[in-house]
């Protein structure tokens, strides 16, 4: 009996060492690494800060980290936001790691772009190609024409075969929220698109295998443009490709701000002869600005300068053709490619301009430079394209110092301007 008592006024006191001795013990060696105390003050009084993380929370609830902030209750925490996937290069050639780009399409006005991939699907920079999102992994279009007023609104149109009478017909897609959804235009059947008006997405010209179109209302319905002029140009020619000098100043209310007053087309015939044509008035009427003596052969492209009026480059079968005073003289500059002008198969694809004045070619065997208005042009070594077909060029305002390449076969490539 005595020794039952013994125990049962012991126990309380042997239970309340077991628990207060180790905690103080436990305190003392966190602190004690340094040879101090954490939680504890020089004057010996405590510091509430060091003890946060024995706060025990209230039951059933989950303790919050020091210095977030808790979910409100009912609300499902977002998962962190994946970094978007960034430009890469194997030497010169683009990637969206880990694949090969394709294709990439944009407009010098604009620094969005877009890209295929060699897995087919299509991504979308903002910025000049830095950053990408995912748009689709499905696109049901291999090209299309974006708008530089709204890179979301695009159209698509390969166009019917205009060798083969019984060729069959082609769809028109437009996609209004960047390419992740497109639709069918059954009224744009076998058109292509040429130019959007660079103030407008809703506006834009077309054409088929007869006759140059307008739209006004996004390719909904359209307007026959026929060549209200004497000349008459669209009956004998068909319209291949068109470009706007949109940035022209024309007076101190329109600088710099873009618009569609200065537009250019070129057209040929059935003999595979080329014109170029100016219109001031949104294409009721061409002005022919070729001397009718000078056959352009196999035009292929035509690019105007942005800002300065009446300055054209138009590549062509026997070089690039290039007027400063909208036609009034035209100089022919092929030095440098004959082993190109002598051949029959399309060999001269695609020209742009760098802002210093320096012209830069596409061909069958890489990429061409001339640097001045008197220069022949010459080869671009050094790059991983040097002897690739190229199909295509893109440089953008935003980024003026890098060159964008489209080979037909083997993918994307970036050329770093020198000095730009």
């Amino acid at each position: 009996m005595r020794f039952l008592l013994r125990t049962f006024v012991l126990l309380p006191a042997l239970l309340l060492a077991l628990v207060v001795i180790p905690s103080a013990a436990f305190s003392v060696a966190l602190g004690a690494s340094d040879g101090s105390l954490d939680g504890w003050l020089a004057d010996g009084s405590s510091d509430a800060t060091g003890f946060l993380a024995f706060t025990s929370p209230p039951p059933g609830t989950v303790p919050t980290p020091p210095g977030t902030v808790p979910t409100p209750p009912g609300t499902v925490p977002r998962p962190p936001r994946p970094t978007p996937p960034a430009l890469t290069f194997l030497k010169d050639q683009a990637t969206i790691y880990p694949h090969i780009i394709k294709k990439v399409i944009g407009d010098r006005l604009s620094p969005t772009i877009y890209a295929f991939t060699e897995n087919g699907y299509l991504y979308r920079s903002d910025h000049d190609g830095r950053l990408w999102s995912l748009v689709t992994t499905a696109a049901p279009v291999e090209d299309f024409l974006m708008s530089s007023a709204d890179p979301d609104v695009l159209y698509s149109g390969v166009g019917v075969d205009c060798r083969d009478p019984r060729a069959p017909n082609q769809p028109f897609f437009r996609s209004t929220d960047g390419g992740v959804t497109w639709r069918e235009l059954p009224t744009a059947m076998n058109l292509r698109p040429l130019l959007i008006d660079p103030t407008d997405p809703m506006r834009l010209f077309a054409a088929d295998c007869n006759m140059l179109y307008l739209s006004m209302d996004g390719g909904r319905s359209w307007q026959e443009k026929p060549d209200n002029a004497a000349g008459q140009l669209w009956l004998t020619h068909r319209v291949i490709g068109m470009a706007a000098a949109a940035l022209t100043e024309e007076d101190d209310e329109t600088a710099s701000t873009p618009h569609w007053r200065q537009l250019y087309a070129i057209g040929v015939d059935r003999s595979g002869n080329g014109v170029v044509a100016f219109s001031d008035d949104e294409g009721e009427t061409w002005v022919n600005l070729v001397d009718p003596a000078t056959a352009l052969e196999a035009p292929r492209a035509i690019v105007a300068h942005q800002m300065q009026a009446g300055l054209i480059w138009v590549v062509t079968a026997q070089g690039v053709w290039t007027t400063s005073d909208y036609g009034v003289n035209w100089t022919l500059y092929n030095r440098g490619l004959r082993e190109f002008t002598a051949l029959r198969a399309p060999a001269l694809n695609a020209i742009t301009y760098s802002n210093d004045g320096a012209l830069y070619l596409a061909t069958l065997r890489g990429l061409y430079t001339k640097p001045g208005a008197d220069a022949a042009w010459k080869k671009v070594t050094g790059t991983s394209f040097d002897e690739l077909h190229l199909s295509g060029l893109l440089l953008t305002e935003s980024n003026p110092s890098l060159l964008w390449v489209n080979s037909a076969e083997d993918g994307v490539f970036v050329y770093r301007l020198a000095n730009r």
